[in-house]
């Protein structure tokens, strides 16, 4: 994973992910570049496709010179590393947000795609009836998503979620080139739901595919979680996509909201292919 792609669109909450993908960077040893979508929808259906084009190139024109000065290092950053990291592109691209940051993802051939969500909304906002549960569907490489106001800290544990009902292998392939990437362990887990269990051992170590799993027992997926990470404090949050069986239940209910206000871990999507 070396190459970096960040949706901006100037809020807050991209300036988190822009700094966070910075970070990140350095430590894949990598590069990022910016990219910023103008939907353009503005327009009256009275102007004529001509000049139409016309006003989005120069939207456009303003937007790269917005993205050049958002991108920019400037003086109240006292993060010396920070100076060091240019973006390789900065691309200001037009269409429906989703499509065109996946098209824009292709075309720089990017190993993922950084986008900032809102500390003012829970995360099931932005993964279900949002552009991220879009870009779920569409990327075409894994999605890294930033919570506002998260402060990037060196990954060097990454907690895996995992559904062993469902996963012939807890660690595939692709999580485990991100990890090694990064020089970051890797710790699978899942959480036991099953009813006649729960008085059993809290925790348990299980073997699946020549992997260690953590099993935790617990009554909701929201206080295995909580219960986890806690027990193992990790940097970064990863799940596999889709796993419909599993996503319907991890992302049911309090967890969203848990993982967006009480954990603001970043969050690592990969589409299991």
């Amino acid at each position: 994973m070396k190459k970096l792609l960040v949706a901006v669109d100037f809020s807050n909450a991209s300036r988190y992910a822009y700094e966070y993908a910075e970070w990140l960077s350095l430590q894949l040893g990598g590069s990022l570049s910016a990219v910023f979508v103008n939907t353009a929808t503005y327009a009256e259906i009275t102007v004529s496709e001509k000049m139409r084009q016309e006003m989005i190139h120069k939207e456009n024109e303003g937007y790269r010179e917005r993205l050049q000065q958002f991108t920019a290092n400037y003086p109240d950053r006292d993060e010396e590393p920070l100076t060091e990291v240019k973006p390789e592109q900065l691309l200001v691209v037009t269409g429906r947000i989703a499509p065109a940051l996946s098209a824009a993802a292709l075309k720089i051939q990017a190993d993922a795609i950084v986008v900032g969500t809102r500390a003012k909304h829970s995360l099931r906002d932005h993964l279900f009836g949002s552009v991220t549960t879009q870009l779920i569907g569409q990327t075409p490489c894994p999605l890294i998503i930033v919570p506002e106001g998260a402060a990037y800290k060196t990954v060097s544990r990454i907690a895996l979620a995992v559904d062993l009902q469902q996963q012939k292998k807890p660690v595939l392939p692709a999580v485990q080139s991100i990890a090694t990437a990064l020089e970051a362990e890797l710790h699978p887990f899942y959480i036991n739901l099953l009813p006649e269990e729960q008085d059993m051992f809290k925790e348990e170590q299980v073997k699946k595919a020549g992997h260690k799993v953590t099993m935790v027992r617990e009554r909701t997926i929201v206080d295995g979680v909580d219960y986890f990470l806690e027990r193992y404090p990790s940097e970064m949050l990863a799940m596999y996509l889709p796993k419909q069986a599993f996503l319907n239940n991890l992302f049911r209910g309090r967890l969203p909201r848990h993982l967006a206000w009480k954990t603001p871990l970043p969050m690592l999507l990969i589409r299991e292919s």
